[in-house]
């Protein structure tokens, strides 16, 4: 898996997507969903100390482990990207965080649940589908993602001042990272601060014998999407699309280079980063106790900060009510 993408590819990439929905979707959509209320993503800095978040992308391997994420549900926060919300729901597991990031995708994938989304944080780009927008009934948070042709300049005239901009990861499963983490060309930095960020779903693949997505088996798109027969992780033959396997390489690239604590529990597929385990052994071992010694000490330092702060506004004033004497 160590292929870093270069410079070339992914100014092509984010050129291809621009011509094709640029004119005609992302900027009518941004000025639709702009309308609707919504709050500063400055609310998820360091909102993950002392937590685990767990991301589930759609890959078969996260059907394949839901019973164990249900064992463990109240150990970690879930992000879940925009087709995973309902499966999820329907097997008794309710997401903190859903990320919405492509126009075209579907009301229908979403609209049996939308009741279910009170206290659902909607994290979405500006150009998402507005009609999910528009209809959620949890809190939205918009980001803009930064390309290679520098589109976000585009969205960021439009939005508040505060609006987030992170790296365009190239599809939702790679934004869930990105979001919560954030780093970039500039600066190496874990935004939301969560201590470790466990991967399910993340196959970038599929079986001949199994399915595209989880809980789903579109026809003919597994058939016209296989551009690629490959060898995963585990030896065994798994099929791609161009697409998928840019996607792989790219947040391999991002995760190698800026170290972050990702690790891959699908499983099988084609993500094959230095850090992988087993989805149980992980949510087992995570120790609440630590995780609460951690947050606490970060609020204590917080605290400590802000006194100090305060102390120093108050003897600037008191200094100068002496020199004005």
């Amino acid at each position: 898996m160590a292929i870093l993408l270069n410079w070339q590819q992914v100014e092509k990439q984010s050129q291809n997507v621009f011509n094709q929905f640029g004119e005609s979707k992302w900027i009518p959509f941004a000025k639709e969903n702009i309308k609707q209320p919504h709050k500063s993503t400055k609310e998820f800095h360091n909102a993950g100390i002392g937590k685990t978040l767990l991301l589930c992308a759609m890959g078969e391997s996260l059907e394949k482990q839901v019973d164990i994420i249900k064992r463990y549900r109240d150990k970690v926060d879930i992000v879940v990207c925009d087709k995973g919300f309902e499966p999820l729901l329907k097997q008794g597991i309710k997401a903190d965080f859903v990320m919405l990031c492509d126009c075209n995708i579907p009301f229908r994938f979403i609209e049996k649940s939308i009741n279910e989304t009170k206290g659902v944080k909607l994290i979405c780009t500006p150009y998402a589908n507005p009609e999910w927008v528009k209809k959620w009934q949890g809190d939205r948070y918009f980001f803009v993602n930064k390309d290679a042709i520098k589109t976000e300049k585009i969205f960021k005239k439009m939005f508040d001042k505060d609006l987030r901009i992170i790296p365009a990861g190239s599809n939702v499963s790679n934004a869930m990272l990105v979001f919560f983490t954030g780093s970039d060309e500039v600066q190496n930095i874990n935004f939301s601060g969560y201590e470790k960020y466990l991967l399910v779903g993340y196959d970038y693949s599929w079986s001949p014998f199994g399915k595209y997505y989880a809980w789903h088996n579109p026809k003919p798109k597994r058939f016209y999407m296989n551009h690629r027969t490959m060898i995963d992780f585990n030896n065994n033959i798994v099929f791609t699309s161009e697409n998928l396997l840019f996607s792989a390489k790219w947040l391999y690239s991002y995760i190698t280079t800026f170290q972050i604590n990702a690790i891959n529990c699908s499983g099988e597929g084609l993500f094959d980063i230095p850090q992988k385990s087993v989805l149980e052994k992980e949510l087992k071992n995570l120790n609440k106790i630590k995780e609460n010694d951690c947050k606490n000490a970060f609020d204590l330092m917080k605290n400590c900060y802000f006194a100090y702060q305060k102390s120093i506004d108050f003897f600037n004033k008191t200094r100068r009510a002496l020199t004005c004497q």
